[in-house]
C-alpha cells in the first residue's frame, strides 16, 4: 500500500507528496525501535531486578556460613590453647588424657571461609548491576574473602603432622562421636566419651607430645587462628553494607 502510494507520487513528481510518505516510513520505523528498545529495557530492567534479589539472598546465606566459620576458629583456639598449656606444663596427662587428645584433635582442623559469588559473576557478565555503588561495595566484600580465603588456603603443617601420631582406631571414634557436620555447622564435641582404650590414649598423646617441634607448629596455628574471627566480622560488615545499597535500589524499584 505505502509502496504503491509512494511509486504514483514519484512517478508524479509530487514531491511534497513524496517527502511526506518518506517522513511516515521514517516515524515508522524509528517508532518501531523505540518501542522494541522500550521493550528490551523494560525486560532487563525486570532481570536486573530478579537477580539483585538472588544477590542479596546468596550474601545473606555466605554471611551466615562466615558466622558459623567464625563460631569454629573460635573453638579451634581454645583447643589450641588448651593444648599449648599442656605441652608446657611438662605434667602428665594421668585419668584425663582423653580430652587433653581430643583438644590436640580438634585444634588440628581446617575450614575453608570462601563464599559464594556466582551471581554475582553471573551478573557482571551480563552488565548489570547497574548501579556502581553496589558494583563498589560487593566487590570491596568480595576483596576481604578473597584475601581471608588466601590466607587459608595452605593447611597447617601442625594438622598434618599430629593426625599421622594419631592411631586410625583413635580417629575413626573421634569422627563418629566428637565430630558432626550439620545444616553447615562443624560441631566440635568437648566432651564426648571415650571408648578406646586409656592406654592407647595416654601412649598417643605421649607420642605427641615428646615430637619435638609439636609446639612450635601448634603455637603458630593457634597463633594465627586468633585473627580469623575478627577477619570474617569485618567481612560481613562489609557484605551487610552492599546488602543495605541493594535493599535501597529493591525499594527504590517498587
Amino acid at each position: 500500500m505505502i509502496l504503491r502510494r509512494f511509486t504514483k507520487h514519484l512517478t508524479d513528481q509530487n514531491w511534497f507528496a513524496v517527502g511526506l510518505d518518506v517522513l511516515v516510513v521514517i516515524t515508522g520505523i524509528f517508532l518501531g525501535m523505540q518501542v522494541t528498545e522500550w521493550n528490551e529495557e523494560r525486560a532487563l530492567y525486570k532481570t536486573e531486578t530478579e537477580l539483585l534479589n538472588e544477590l542479596k539472598r546468596e550474601i545473606i546465606g555466605s554471611i551466615r556460613v562466615t558466622e558459623l566459620r567464625r563460631d569454629s576458629y573460635l573453638q579451634l583456639t581454645e583447643a589450641g590453647s588448651r593444648s599449648l598449656d599442656f605441652i608446657s606444663s611438662d605434667a602428665q596427662c594421668g585419668t584425663k588424657c582423653w580430652p587433653i587428645l581430643v583438644d590436640l584433635f580438634h585444634a588440628s582442623q581446617w575450614l575453608s571461609v570462601q563464599v559464594r559469588r556466582s551471581t554475582y559473576e553471573n551478573m557482571r557478565l551480563m552488565g548489570l548491576p547497574r548501579n556502581r555503588a553496589i558494583i563498589d561495595s560487593v566487590e570491596s566484600y568480595l576483596l576481604e574473602n578473597k584475601l581471608n580465603a588466601e590466607v587459608l588456603d595452605e593447611r597447617p603443617y601442625y594438622r598434618s603432622i599430629v593426625r599421622q601420631l594419631i592411631p586410625l582406631e583413635i580417629q575413626e571414634f573421634y569422627w563418629e562421636h566428637c565430630y558432626a557436620y550439620v545444616d553447615g555447622a562443624e560441631i566440635y564435641s568437648f566432651d564426648c566419651p571415650s571408648n578406646v582404650s586409656d592406654d592407647l590414649v595416654k601412649q598417643t598423646v605421649r607420642a605427641i607430645v615428646q615430637r619435638s617441634d609439636i609446639k612450635l607448629h601448634l603455637t603458630e596455628w593457634t597463633g594465627f587462628t586468633t585473627t580469623v574471627p575478627n577477619s570474617l566480622d569485618n567481612q560481613n560488615i562489609a557484605a551487610r553494607k552492599a546488602i543495605t545499597l541493594i535493599d535501597a535500589e529493591l525499594e527504590r524499584r517498587q
